[in-house]
């Protein structure tokens, strides 16, 4: 009977970690909490459509280059 009794573990020491197995679950929680915290970030801070790169390329496209670098000098002195 005293064999059984020395496995009961004691309550609250159901999980024992090392010093290591702390930092690397620190290390985990905080990249989830950075993560969420970036993805809800870019969704209240996103860009609209119309200031966007890819639609100010496409307005330029079909002009000649020397007419995209002029209208970008215009963009820039703006």
């Amino acid at each position: 009977m005293k064999a059984a009794a020395s496995k009961k573990t004691a309550p609250g020491r159901l999980f024992v970690l090392t010093p290591e197995e702390k930092r690397i679950l620190c290390f985990v929680l905080i990249a989830f909490l950075l993560g969420v915290g970036a993805k809800r970030y870019r969704e209240s801070h996103a860009v609209p459509p119309l200031k966007t790169a890819v639609v100010a390329t496409s307005r330029t496209v079909a002009l000649p280059a020397e007419k995209r670098a002029a209208a970008k000098r215009r963009k820039l002195a703006k």
